[in-house]
């Protein structure tokens, strides 16, 4: 059966919906690592850490849990069991990386709720924790924030849902929190390099970078010289395509968001391996949208690229875009900004043309907006 009949349980107003509490929407959620070794074994790395991209498939599918227990819905009657509303990821608005390194053989824990409500969109912000075995005390570890939107029954329009009314000092400061990111994002997509041009800061910015590769002998704008230690944009890419089979789908027969988000990451991971000769850590997760659904059968394009770096720090940017062989265009369906870190310092990466430039410029403005540990802080979560 379709899922069209679930139209008429949808409500028209937020008026027609009972308030809620964050209360209401917290939940926990545990990964056995410790007790169940077939499970460590799919969510640990080659040096014994965890998997960063397999904790990001949770997260996402926890965020999707916490909005469903926040939505109660009069219209719904008790015995149809489908809830009518569409759940999908819109965007992981930031993910911290601790100093504590996750552990292959703990159990881990995810706990959050809801914090803050729209008319359709609800962000859900999220703890995980892992048990120290000896004090058998939880340490959280991470932090994370993903907004998600409420679609309608056949995902082709939006649904509305319970406003959240909080209640403590601690739970009207998360739901501010929450309007701040609204506004950021909002202010970002202002003063997006696609809509306007750059600061007069990052122009010099920009300048400095040409004066330092020119050759002064020959005085040719053609002739470009490479400075010690660093890499020219063009040469700090990695791509992969992959086939989209069933079996990543979820409920909605669209490719899994998290799958894609678990791809995205050990490619730029392998990425900044490649280009810093080093292990790096992944120690930020910023601003990944999603643009568009995957449709199964998809030929999914993904382009990995050093866009910036500072210090130890490298700024990696992924892009997804599904391929039509007939014709060869190419569709955006995801953006992903990742920031790591490496023991060294990392090359600095050059561009050399236009586009390149507004790519380094948008890459120095989203390591700009994120806070990352000191290195003196301690060791950092591996991929």
């Amino acid at each position: 059966m379709g899922r069209e009949h679930l139209y008429k349980y949808l409500p028209a107003t937020q008026a027609e919906l009972p308030d809620r509490r964050m209360s209401d929407s917290y939940d926990t959620a545990i990964i056995p690592l410790g007790t169940d070794m077939s499970m460590r074994e799919k969510y640990m790395t080659f040096h014994k850490t965890i998997r960063i991209g397999r904790l990001l498939e949770d997260l996402d599918i926890f965020a999707v849990t916490l909005c469903y227990r926040h939505i109660l819905n009069p219209k719904q009657p008790s015995n149809v069991s489908i809830s009518p509303y569409s759940i999908v990821t819109a965007c992981v608005d930031q993910i911290d990386i601790s100093h504590v390194p996750l552990r292959h053989d703990a159990d881990i824990r995810l706990r959050g709720h809801v914090t803050w409500v729209g008319k359709s969109s609800l962000e859900a912000t999220m703890e995980v924790d892992q048990i120290d075995e000896k004090t058998n005390a939880w340490n959280t570890v991470t932090n994370a924030r993903f907004v998600m939107v409420s679609r309608d029954p056949m995902n082709k329009g939006s649904a509305i849902v319970n406003q959240l009314l909080p209640e403590t000092e601690g739970e009207k400061a998360l739901f501010r929190k929450g309007e701040e990111n609204k506004e950021r994002r909002t202010q970002m997509q202002t003063t997006s390099l696609f809509r306007k041009p750059p600061s007069e800061q990052e122009r010099l910015i920009i300048h400095d970078q040409f004066l330092r590769t020119i050759d002064w002998k020959s005085m040719s704008f053609k002739t470009r010289i490479k400075p010690a230690n660093s890499v020219w944009m063009a040469d700090a890419k990695l791509k992969n395509m992959i086939i989209c089979h069933p079996e990543n789908r979820n409920r909605f027969n669209k490719i899994f968001g998290g799958f894609l988000m678990r791809l995205a990451v050990e490619l730029a991971w392998a990425n900044c391996y490649v280009y810093c000769k080093s292990l790096p850590t992944v120690v930020h997760v910023d601003d990944i949208l999603f643009r568009k659904p995957v449709e199964i059968g998809s030929l999914l394009y993904f382009s990995s690229q050093v866009v910036y770096t500072q210090g130890h720090y490298v700024m990696v940017r992924v892009s997804a875009e599904v391929v039509q062989p007939e014709d060869g265009t190419h569709d955006l369906t995801n953006v992903f900004h990742f920031t790591l870190k490496t023991d060294g310092m990392a090359p600095e990466v050059i561009p050399r043309t236009y586009q390149e430039a507004m790519m380094f410029l948008d890459g120095r403005r989203h390591f700009m907006d994120t806070e990352h540990p000191s290195p003196a802080g301690g060791p950092l979560a591996k991929l």
